[in-house]
């Protein structure tokens, strides 16, 4: 089909026809800008201005499929397709600082200076200087659409503000946007439509603009090349890709935002995808965290390609078609521009996964509180390692009010041994009178080991216990509500806290293997405990073999009971 577009592409100089098939392809980008021209093409004949007077073609022919799709268009219909790709207007946009050419240094003009009245953080009222520019701003085509909150909404602002700081990112490669802002413009067109006009074997440069990654010449000096007909889909391929944003936590527990993880969906089923995607857009919600959506912000870029492939599996559920039909996978590009340069900081690809992973990756990020936890547990999860792997390093690095004073941490502890364990509900607070484990069970030994020692020792030394009575007001709101107001079960609470995280500072303090070996022992294993004898003859042999796994659980196990 390739070769029969190109002889066409040739032989007819008023109009193109182009097929293109998805396994032709050679990377995401493109697949996805196949999928975006399709998209885009039907966004265009929304409206009638582009067809100037009819002469103006731009089609998908009716035989578009989910192996591929042909496309019908002359210059004037060229045109028009990139007028609505590129589409911006100026706009007048505060900024808090007066900007600065990043390479003369120079004052860049603004329009205007203006006082608002604000609010500081101690709740006095305050005048901020603001400084008022006309920038560029692209519009967005059905990106835009799509927003909940329409043209000014969140979701098509974090989107072009990714396009600015990306592949825009350099204000010469904007020239696109702003010429069409300014009035009309078809600079673009003509070279593009010469350039489909040469033979299919003809190639053009490969920039970074296009294609992220790419550059003018790799180590060896060998050029990105890539054929025009296939560049000429990569204008299309961030009208299909979801924009995401990565938030990093340091030590003193403040977040940042640190550029854009861009999902690439590797596209399988052409028109399947093209029908879904509008209303994948539509269903994301409009609830924020500071100026972003909340469902756009992450913990790993890598779950840009996990919240694609689980809202396309929600979508496609009601289909005979699965989610490993629709796409092959979703590649992830993590970018942010850095000084002049934008950055590529790391790519990943996740292949669809089998339903069971998705919901677990769902349950993560809507049942756990605390970024540090849910960041730990979500990268155990993309790479399949057991819930608690690397926590002992977590826990032993950054400063114990982020963990075991921190309400959230606590609270991610507690429903991790909870759906990993299951063994965590609030009845399981009274010690029982014999081990009831049928079989044994490294975490759950542990977790009750634990849980009697700071339960035990919260009676020997301050004479508290658990009521039975607590256990039945914890079963409802009003009971939580009026158990919260009890004294004695707030004194409870505070001492346990209190033995736990003397318990958990001992045990962080121990480095060396058979230091923790000893106090796990002669601490943890202090008080009289119901374990069957060849449950204790494993743990054991565990404490030896396993010691940092052991280690690890203790730690996680103190925070649940603290």
């Amino acid at each position: 089909m390739a070769k029969k577009g190109a002889k066409q592409a040739v032989l007819e100089t008023d109009t193109l026809t182009l097929d293109y098939t998805l396994a032709e392809l050679s990377s995401s980008q493109h697949r996805s800008g196949l999928a975006g021209l399709v998209l885009m093409v039907r966004w265009l004949h929304r409206f009638e201005h582009w067809k100037q007077d009819g002469s103006a073609i731009c089609e998908i022919d009716d035989n578009l499929s989910d192996c591929g799709a042909t496309l019908r268009i002359n210059q004037l219909g060229l045109q028009a397709l990139l007028n609505e790709v590129y589409a911006a207007s100026w706009e007048e946009q505060e900024r808090a600082q007066v900007l600065k050419n990043s390479r003369t240094k120079e004052v860049i003009p603004y329009l205007r200076e203006e006082e608002k009245n604000e609010v500081d953080k101690k709740g006095n009222p305050i005048k901020k200087k603001v400084y008022i520019y006309q920038s560029v701003v692209p519009k967005g085509a059905f990106i835009a659409d799509a927003d909940p909150e329409g043209d000014r909404g969140r979701w098509i602002k974090l989107w072009r503000d990714m396009l600015w700081r990306t592949l825009r990112g350099v204000a010469t490669t904007r020239t696109p946007y702003e010429s069409r802002a300014n009035g009309n413009y078809t600079e673009d067109a003509d070279k593009i439509w010469k350039e489909l006009l040469q033979p299919a074997e003809f190639t053009v440069n490969l920039p970074s603009t296009y294609y992220l990654g790419a550059q003018a010449s790799n180590p060896e000096n060998v050029p990105f090349k890539d054929r025009a007909r296939y560049q000429f889909l990569l204008h299309f391929w961030v009208f299909a890709a979801s924009i995401y944003v990565p938030a990093v936590i340091d030590n003193e527990g403040n977040r940042e935002f640190v550029g854009y993880a861009i999902a690439i969906p590797d596209i399988s089923q052409l028109k399947t995808f093209c029908d879904e995607f509008p209303q994948l857009l539509q269903g994301r919600g409009n609830e924020v965290t500071g100026y972003r959506p909340r469902e756009a912000v992450v913990d790993l870029a890598v779950e840009g390609a996990l919240d694609v492939i689980r809202r396309l599996r929600d979508r496609v559920s009601r289909l005979e078609t699965g989610i490993g039909d629709i796409v092959l996978g979703v590649d992830v590009i993590h970018a942010d521009k850095q000084g002049n340069n934008v950055r590529i900081l790391g790519t990943t690809r996740l292949d669809p996964p089998e339903q069971e992973w998705i919901d677990k990756y769902r349950e993560i990020r809507e049942s756990l509180w605390s970024a540090i936890f849910r960041r730990q547990r979500l990268l155990n999860h993309v790479s399949r390692k057991p819930w608690y792997t690397g926590f002992d390093s977590l826990l032993c690095t950054i400063p114990y009010e982020q963990t075991m004073e921190n309400d959230y941490f606590r609270h991610d502890s507690r429903e991790s041994f909870k759906y990993e364990v299951g063994d965590m509900t609030e009845e399981t607070l009274e010690i029982p009178e014999e081990s009831d484990l049928p079989e044994y069970s490294r975490q759950k030994l542990i977790l009750r080991l634990v849980r009697t020692y700071v339960t035990r020792k919260l009676n020997t030394k301050h004479g508290l216990e658990w009521k039975s009575e607590w256990t039945t007001l914890r079963k409802t709101k009003e009971g939580r509500e009026k158990l919260d107001k009890l004294r004695d079960y707030q004194e409870f609470n505070e001492k346990k806290a209190k033995i736990a995280k003397s318990a958990f500072l001992d045990i962080r303090s121990r480095t060396e293997t058979s230091e923790f070996i000893n106090y796990f022992a002669c601490t943890i294993c202090s008080v009289p405990q119901y374990i069957k004898e060849e449950h204790f003859v494993q743990l054991t042999q565990d404490l030896y073999e396993k010691t940092d796994e052991v280690r690890t659980i203790t730690l996680l196990a103190l925070s649940a009971n603290s």
